[in-house]
C-alpha cells in the first residue's frame, strides 16, 4: 500500500471527537472577540495609562520644583540686605541729582560687583527714584546698565511703592533673561531713596534640566513658558492671551521685542489634569502641570503621546500573546493525539520504506555497505560486490577486512582516502565516507565507497610535473641570487670608492693646509713677525678641530652605540631641535610648522632621537637655501588611518617635509651612504644622514626618504610600536 494512501486511511479511522474537530474554528472566533474587545477598550486603556503617567509626573516634578526653589531662595534675602547696607543708603542719599549717572563715583559700582561675585548673582544695580540706573556691577562692560532707565519694569514700580519686586524678564539692555528681585532703599526717615535690584541667571538650572533627559518647562500666571529644558519653547503661551496682557507685554518688553506665540493644542486627549499640544517636530506631547509653592508659577513635565500609545499597544500585545499561548497549548494537545495515532501507521510502513531504500541502494553507481551499530554488514549493493570481488550472499567480510585503514570513529566527517582489499588479494585506491542513519529506534551506518584508480594516476602525473617545475624554479632562483650577489658587491665597491675618495679629500685638504701654515710660520719666526705667527697658529687650531670633528663623526658612524632605551615621547626631541636651530630658521626666513596628532611614547634613547631630529631639520634648512618658498612641515601622527589601540602595537611616524628643489632619482639611492653629499665641496662631509640612518636602526626604527625634483623632500622616521601613556601609567601603579 502506498504511503499516502495509508496515511489517508489512518485519518479516516482515527478522527477525534467533534469538540476536537471544531477546535480551530472556536479558537478563531475567540481571537476575533479578543480583538474586538481590545479595540473597543483602547480609549479607556489610553486614559488609564495617561492617568498613571500623570501620577508619575507629579512625583518627578517635585524634584524639579525643589531645584528651582533652591536656586531662587538662596538669593531672596539679598535685595533686602543690600537695601539696608549703609554704604548703599549713603550713596543714594549723597547723590547729586544734577550729575549724570555715568559721572557718578565708581566706588559703589565696584562694591556691587564684589557683592555679585560673592553671592553668585548675575548682576546687581541701583536705581534712583526716577528709575535711572546710577550704579551697576557691570559698569565696565559693553552692556553696562548705568545710565539706563528701567522705570517701565514692574519690579521697579513694586519696589518704589514699598513692596519687594519679583519679576522674570529678558534683559532690556543685555538681552539675557533672568529673574529680577528688587527692594526699596529707605532713608532714616523711612522715605524711599531708590531701588536695589538683583538679577539671577537661571540658564544653568535649565541646562541641568536638559542634562537630566526630562522635558520640563515653567509657565507664569498667564501661561507663558519662560524656563524650559529645550530653549526653542521659550516665550510660547500655553493658552490664549488677552489683549490687555499683550499690550502689557509690549509695554514692559518682558520677553523681548518679538510677540509671544501660542502653542497648538490637541483637543482629543485634553483633560483637567493634563494638556496636550502639537509641538511640530516633537510630535503630540502630553503636558502635566504642578503648582510651585510660594511662587505664582507652574512646573510642567512633557511626555510624548506616542509613548503612552506604545505602552497601551504593549499591554494589548500581552493579551494577544496570552491568548496565543492558550490556543497553542490546546492545538498542541490536539496534535499530540493525532501523532499517537499516526505513529502506529508509520511503524507499519517501516518495512515498505526499507524495501524502497534497498532498491535505491542497488541502482547507485557507488559501492554502498549498510552496517548495524556493531559495524557488521547488513546489506552490500552490487557495485560494492564488484569492487571487492564478493559473492552474492557474502556478508561475512567486515569493513576492516575490505578497507585499510578502517576508521570507524570518523563517521559523519570528510571522506577518508584508503585502499580497497579484494578477496583475490589485489588492492586499489578508494575514497570512503561513513555516515550514521536511524531506522526506527535502531542506529545503523552507510559506507559509500568510490574507486579512484584513474584519479590517483592523474594526480601522480601532476605531482611529477610539479616536481620538474619546482626544480626549474630552484635553478632559476640560484642564478638570480648569484646575479644579485654580484650586483651587491659592485655597489659595495662603488660606495667604498666614494667613501675613500671623500675621506682622502677631507683629510688631505686640512693636512696640506697644516703643512703650508707650519712652513709659513717658520719663515715668519725668522723674520720676527710674531703676530702673523699667532694668526697662523689660530688657523692651525681650526684645522686640527676640523680633523678632530671628522674623527669623532667617523667613530660615531662606525662605533657601537648603547641605546639606553626607555619610554619617551617624540615631542620633546622635536621641540629641543627647533629651539636649538631657531637662530638658523629665523636667519634663513623659514616658516616651520609643527603638527602633533599623537601623545604616544616609543622605546628609545632621548639623546639619539635629538641627534636624528637635529640632523634632519638641519638638512631641510640647507635644502631651502636657494628655494623661493621656504617652509618646513613637521608632523607626528599614527602611521595607520585606524584609531590607535590601547596597547603597544600602533605604528608611529615622524615626517619632516621641506619645499626645496628635491633630490634627483640617481642621487636619492645613495642619500644614506657615508661621505655622500649633494652640497658643494667644503659645505659638508656627508655623514649627517648616514649617522642618522644608523642611529635609527639602533633604536629599532626605520628612516626613509621620498623626493621628487621641483616638489621638495620628506624624511620619515617610523616606529613599528608605540606605547599609550594610559597603559604606561597603569603599569607604573601596579
Amino acid at each position: 500500500m502506498p504511503l499516502t494512501a495509508s496515511l489517508q486511511a489512518l485519518r479516516k479511522r482515527g478522527q477525534p471527537g467533534r469538540w476536537v474537530r471544531s477546535l480551530p474554528f472556536w479558537l478563531i472566533v475567540g481571537l476575533g472577540l479578543v480583538l474586538v474587545v481590545l479595540i473597543l477598550a483602547q480609549r479607556s486603556l489610553m486614559q488609564l495609562d495617561i492617568a498613571q503617567a500623570s501620577e508619575r509626573a507629579q512625583q518627578r516634578l517635585g524634584a524639579f520644583e525643589t531645584s528651582l526653589s533652591a536656586s531662587i531662595d538662596r538669593h531672596l534675602y539679598l535685595p533686602h540686605i543690600l537695601a539696608n547696607d549703609p554704604r548703599i543708603v549713603t550713596a543714594l542719599a549723597q547723590r547729586d541729582p544734577q550729575q549724570p549717572a555715568i559721572e557718578n563715583s565708581t566706588q559703589t559700582s565696584i562694591l556691587l560687583r564684589t557683592i555679585k561675585r560673592q553671592a553668585g548673582a548675575d548682576e546687581i544695580f541701583l536705581m534712583d527714584p526716577d528709575g535711572m540706573t546710577q550704579w551697576s556691577s557691570n559698569f565696565e562692560t559693553e552692556f553696562s546698565f548705568v545710565g539706563s532707565n528701567y522705570a517701565f519694569r514692574p519690579y521697579f514700580r513694586d519696589a518704589i511703592n514699598g513692596k519687594p519686586g519679583f519679576y522674570f524678564a529678558v534683559g532690556a539692555t543685555s538681552g539675557i533673561p533672568g529673574l529680577f528681585l528688587s527692594a526699596p532703599v529707605r532713608a532714616s526717615d523711612d522715605s524711599i531713596l531708590g531701588v536695589i535690584v538683583v538679577k539671577i541667571n537661571l540658564q544653568p538650572l535649565e541646562q541641568s534640566w536638559q542634562a537630566s533627559g526630562d522635558s520640563v518647562w515653567v509657565t507664569d500666571q498667564e501661561g507663558i513658558i519662560f524656563l524650559s529644558s529645550a530653549p526653542r519653547w521659550h516665550y510660547y503661551a500655553t493658552r490664549p492671551l488677552s489683549e490687555v496682557h499683550q499690550d502689557q507685554l509690549a509695554r514692559t518688553r518682558q520677553f523681548g521685542q518679538d510677540p509671544v506665540k501660542q502653542l497648538q493644542p490637541v483637543t482629543e486627549w485634553q483633560s483637567e489634569r493634563w494638556s496636550t499640544f502639537d509641538l511640530e517636530t516633537d510630535g503630540t506631547q502630553l503636558v502635566f502641570a504642578s503648582n510651585i509653592d510660594d511662587y505664582p508659577w507652574q512646573m510642567h513635565l512633557r511626555e510624548p503621546l506616542a509613548e503612552a500609545q506604545a505602552r497601551v499597544r504593549a499591554r494589548q500585545s500581552l493579551v494577544l500573546i496570552g491568548y496565543a499561548t492558550l490556543a497553542g497549548a490546546l492545538l498542541y494537545y490536539r496534535e499530540r493525539r493525532r501523532r499517537t495515532e499516526a505513529q502506529r501507521a508509520i511503524s507499519r510502513l517501516t518495512a515498505e520504506r526499507e524495501h524502497h531504500q534497498r532498491a535505491i541502494i542497488q541502482n547507485t553507481d557507488a559501492g554502498l555497505l549498510n552496517l548495524d551499530d556493531q559495524f557488521r554488514p547488513l546489506f552490500i549493493n552490487e557495485q560494492a560486490r564488484r569492487l571487492f570481488a564478493l559473492s552474492e550472499n557474502d556478508l561475512n567480510h567486515r569493513p576492516g577486512q575490505l578497507l585499510t585503514p578502517w576508521q570507524p570513529g570518523q563517521y559523519g566527517q570528510a571522506p577518508v582516502r584508503a585502499e580497497g582489499l579484494r578477496t583475490d588479494g589485489s588492492r586499489f585506491p578508494v575514497l570512503y565516507t561513513l555516515n550514521p542513519i536511524r531506522v526506527g529506534s535502531a542506529r545503523e551506518y552507510i559506507v559509500t565507497v568510490q574507486d579512484i584508480t584513474e584519479l590517483t594516476a592523474t594526480q601522480q602525473a601532476l605531482e611529477e610535473a610539479n616536481m620538474a617545475l619546482e626544480q626549474r624554479v630552484e635553478e632559476r632562483t640560484r642564478d638570480l641570487q648569484q646575479a644579485q650577489a654580484a650586483l651587491a658587491q659592485n655597489q659595495k665597491l662603488a660606495a667604498l670608492g666614494r667613501m675613500s675618495s671623500a675621506i682622502a679629500h677631507e683629510l688631505n685638504q686640512p693636512i696640506t693646509a697644516l703643512s703650508n701654515y707650519a712652513a709659513s710660520s717658520h719663515l715668519l719666526l725668522q723674520r720676527g713677525k710674531l703676530d702673523a705667527v699667532g694668526t697662523n697658529l689660530g688657523k692651525i687650531e681650526d684645522l686640527v678641530t676640523r680633523l678632530s670633528n671628522l674623527s669623532r663623526q667617523l667613530r660615531i658612524f662606525s662605533g657601537k652605540r648603547n641605546t639606553g632605551a626607555t619610554p619617551v615621547t617624540l615631542e620633546g626631541p622635536i621641540r629641543y631641535a627647533l629651539e636649538l636651530l631657531r637662530p638658523r630658521l629665523v636667519a634663513a626666513g623659514i616658516d616651520c610648522q609643527l603638527t602633533i596628532h599623537s601623545d604616544r611614547l616609543v622605546q628609545a634613547n632621548t639623546m639619539m632621537l635629538e641627534q636624528i631630529v637635529v640632523n634632519l631639520i638641519s638638512n631641510a634648512i640647507d635644502a631651502l637655501a636657494e628655494a623661493r618658498q621656504r617652509r618646513i612641515a613637521i608632523t607626528l601622527e599614527h602611521a595607520t588611518s585606524a584609531s590607535p589601540q590601547s596597547g603597544d602595537d600602533t605604528p608611529l611616524t615622524l615626517s619632516i617635509r621641506d619645499t626645496g628643489p628635491g633630490i634627483p632619482a640617481d642621487k636619492l639611492v645613495h642619500i644614506f651612504e657615508p661621505f655622500y653629499t649633494t652640497k658643494a665641496v667644503g659645505d659638508g662631509m656627508g655623514l649627517g644622514l648616514a649617522i642618522s640612518y644608523n642611529l635609527a636602526s639602533d633604536l629599532g626604527a626605520e628612516l626613509t626618504v621620498d623626493s621628487q625634483q621641483g616638489h621638495g623632500t620628506v624624511f620619515h622616521l617610523s616606529f613599528a610600536h608605540s606605547i599609550s601613556p594610559a597603559v604606561l601609567q597603569t603599569e607604573a601603579t601596579k
